[in-house]
């Protein structure tokens, strides 16, 4: 199927695909509401505002998701090397790994935004900066303007990426208790540093770690999970746990999140109902892809809406905003998904180096070609 993500190992998860689905579609339209009320000249209620920012505010809370997913899968060949006594991970491999899948669509993406604001604004010279600053993923650190201002979370996960192989340590813990009991005191001391600390901090890895934590603390649930573990009242418990993290106020948030996301995701995989819903194929597949996603969709956004906002209803912001959500939502699954299948979805393939060096071998290679010899010239 040309729209299933590839994996290294051939062990595709769909409900992890599944809760990528709530991830970014909670993105995208908090994107796209943003950009219906503030790009729509701000022309709506002012009774609305309040409402728009906590709607904004809450739906901020898919990149978080992301986390935990990312730490779950980031996991797995630890956890299969010291807890299952797999093969042992070379730390060589695992880096290249990262780097062939992700950088390609990451960088074709930056050149793209890059393009389209040179000719939008009719600049060069001053995105090379910024360019260089997203390309090595210190953007985050750097007085340079965002290209693509959603990037700030995938430095966070290559921050990570590059600590992963260290945390990896945990699951050669023995004891289930303690190893279990030393990733909820390191989610809580995490959730302490984000607490009390202000600043770029908190924008980068020590300050969004116990969401990459709680990945790994699921996936050490999961790995003893068994047929016995499945129940209705899982969910129930998803239901709660799914309301709880887009409804909550944010006051309440910092404690409480890492737990409710933990809570949802063990529903994805325990809870009968929960577990056939993000097992649907249309949400397994499109969730597959929300890197392809989650890359292109403000850019298709920014120039799309210069078409979708003479749709905008001034007098109902609900009714707008439903209206650019299917408009543009549209736009974005056409050319993200078109993204993926062309991009993407062929550097997910972990022989691609090697297969596009042999081509690039076989063109390069001066072709001999053997000319029938006459009787003549044999004589």
């Amino acid at each position: 199927m040309k729209l299933r993500r590839i994996t290294t190992h051939g062990n595709w998860i769909p409900e992890i695909d599944g809760l990528r689905f709530v991830a970014i579609t909670a993105t995208l339209l908090v994107h796209i509401l943003g950009e219906t009320y503030f790009r729509g000249g701000y022309t709506f209620r002012d009774q609305n505002r309040e409402n728009v920012l906590t709607f904004v505010d809450h739906g901020d809370r898919g990149v978080l998701l992301f986390f935990a997913i990312s730490g779950f899968i980031l996991a797995q060949p630890f956890l299969r090397q010291r807890l299952l006594h797999g093969q042992p991970v070379s730390i060589k491999a695992y880096l290249r790994r990262r780097l062939t899948r992700l950088e390609p669509p990451y960088i074709l993406s930056l050149l793209l935004y890059s393009s389209a604001i040179a000719i939008s604004q009719h600049r060069f010279w001053s995105l090379i900066p910024p360019l260089l600053a997203h390309i090595v993923y210190m953007r985050n650190f750097l007085p340079v303007e965002f290209l693509n201002f959603v990037t700030w979370s995938l430095e966070v996960e290559v921050q990570f990426y590059i600590l992963a192989p260290l945390l990896g340590l945990l699951y050669a813990i023995r004891p289930t208790t303690v190893r279990r009991g030393v990733m909820i005191v390191m989610i809580f001391a995490s959730i302490l540093i984000r607490t009390n600390l202000q600043g770029k901090i908190t924008w980068n890895l020590p300050g969004q770690l116990q969401f990459f934590l709680v990945g790994f603390l699921l996936a050490d649930l999961r790995a003893t999970r068994t047929e016995s573990t499945t129940s209705r009242r899982w969910d129930l418990v998803s239901v709660i746990a799914w309301v709880a993290i887009f409804a909550m106020p944010a006051t309440y948030l910092a404690y409480s999140l890492p737990i409710l996301i933990l809570l949802a995701y063990l529903a994805a995989f325990n809870g009968p109902v929960s577990r056939q819903i993000f097992r649907v194929p249309w949400i397994a597949l499109t969730g597959g892809m929300c890197y392809s996603f989650y890359l292109m969709h403000m850019l298709v956004i920014s120039i799309a809406f210069k078409f979708t906002r003479h749709f905008l209803i001034l007098s109902s912001l609900p009714l707008s905003f439903l209206i650019q959500a299917i408009l543009l939502g549209s736009c974005i699954y056409l050319f993200s998904t078109a993204y993926f299948v062309l991009i993407e979805r062929p550097c997910m393939d972990p022989k691609w180096p090697h297969q596009l060096a042999a081509k690039l071998s076989g063109i390069s290679r001066p072709r001999h070609r053997n000319k029938r010899r006459k009787p003549s010239d044999l004589i």
